[in-house]
């Protein structure tokens, strides 16, 4: 069975409310940006939510940033070690990466990475790429950094 959500006189399958798609009204108030408007529906705020800030890396094998958001240097310290600091504190973040090319075609062999925190630092990963023997090698990689 399909449902609809009635979004004034327009009627939206309930299938794009699951997705994510905000369908309501918007009310600027500053005494309290998350309270429920008089007269509108439950969960329908003043403000809409922010999605949390995320930045990136995409960076060739020799450490050079191929692309990236919020990306303030990338360097290849030795082999198949690497610094990559943005431009922002990411103490409180959360992050990710994997080997692999940043463009549409090739691919790597098998290969490895372990990131972490660069030390004296707050906004720097430390990150280290394997081959499948687990020996050091450069490689191509990317980072996702996710912040509250």
């Amino acid at each position: 069975m399909r449902r609809t959500a009635k979004a004034g006189a327009v009627l939206v399958p309930a299938t794009l409310l699951v997705t994510g798609l905000f369908i309501g009204h918007a009310v600027a108030d500053s005494s309290d940006p998350n309270a429920p408007v008089a007269g509108r529906p439950t969960g329908v705020s003043a403000r809409a939510t922010t999605v949390p800030p995320r930045v990136f890396a995409v960076v060739n094998s020799d450490g050079t940033k191929l692309r990236g958001k919020g990306v303030a240097s990338t360097t290849k310290t030795s082999t198949g070690t690497y610094d990559v600091r943005f431009s922002r504190n990411i103490s409180k973040c959360a992050w990710t990466g994997t080997v692999g090319l940043g463009g549409f075609e090739g691919s790597t062999g098998p290969a490895m990475i372990t990131i972490t925190g660069r030390a004296g630092t707050n906004n720097g990963l430390f990150v280290t790429t394997f081959n499948g023997s687990a020996a050091a090698t450069d490689e191509p990689f990317l980072v996702v950094v996710v912040c509250k």
